[in-house]
């Protein structure tokens, strides 16, 4: 006969394997809805039911007391990581100096968000969730087409040479002295979004010129250092640009009103 396994004839670990598979199942028949938890959520929330009940079945509390302080504090890193804070280009230039610095533009959009700042409350001492994160949020740049223009620079692949981005550069109005100026940020983009027109090599026009788009569009990335080399100290000492840039991953046009 087969002996058997007595790790598995345990009831805390029986219960654990149960709670998994329940989670699992749940997380399958949600997951392709819009009020659908990440399967991450969905895990580790049995998994933490499951070493709750096992510590206080074994009566170890101090096990499952530091394994929940854990997650506590990857928490805030995970849930900010993952958001994608929305912010316009005319919010940029009207609440954000040219000498901001990436850091406090990121908390300033992030605090002038109601949805992404909505846990802010809880917090003691004026905190924000995103100052105990450890990873900075996503961001999701939306622009009018007239204030998108190409900067005539393109990155090629070192093997193939192919183009796999173009850097855009968004302009963001803010008033000085009476004046208004362009603030620019620039945008990485992959050549795969097809946000300007391949045709199109006049880069004296905007996007909305040039591709006859009036749907502003949302450049969805992570906000990161420029890019080092000679045309990028070049458009710097051309424009009133910023000194970090967006890496964008994704562009998504929407029509007015939605």
């Amino acid at each position: 006969m087969a002996k058997s396994n007595p790790f598995l004839e345990r009831t805390s670990v029986q219960i654990l394997f149960a709670v998994i598979l329940v989670a699992f199942l749940c997380n399958s028949a949600v997951s392709h809805t819009d009020e659908g938890l990440p399967w991450e959520v969905t895990l580790t929330g049995a998994c933490l039911f499951g070493i709750i009940g096992m510590s206080y079945y074994t009566q170890k509390h101090e096990f499952a007391l530091s394994i929940c302080s854990i997650l506590a504090m990857c928490m805030p890193t995970y849930y900010v990581y993952n958001y994608e804070v929305p912010t316009a280009n005319w919010e940029l230039g009207s609440q954000f100096s040219l000498s901001t610095p990436s850091a406090e533009l990121l908390q300033g959009v992030w605090r002038n968000s109601p949805n992404a700042s909505r846990f802010d409350s809880f917090l003691p001492f004026g905190l924000s969730v995103a100052q105990l994160s450890l990873l900075s949020p996503g961001l999701a740049l939306t622009a009018n087409t007239s204030e998108v223009y190409h900067s005539g620079l393109m990155l090629d692949d070192k093997l193939t040479k192919e183009k796999t981005h173009e850097y855009l550069l968004v302009s963001s109005p803010r008033k000085v002295r009476r004046t208004t100026t362009g603030i620019m940020l620039l945008v990485k983009v992959p050549m795969s979004a097809d946000v300007w027109p391949k045709e199109e090599t006049d880069y004296s026009f905007d996007l909305q010129t040039a591709a006859h788009i009036v749907s502003p569009p949302t450049f969805y990335g992570e906000i990161v250092k420029l890019d080092k080399g000679p045309a990028i100290v070049s458009l710097q000492n051309k424009h009133n640009m910023r000194p970090f840039m967006l890496d964008a991953y994704k562009v998504e046009y929407h029509a007015r009103g939605t």
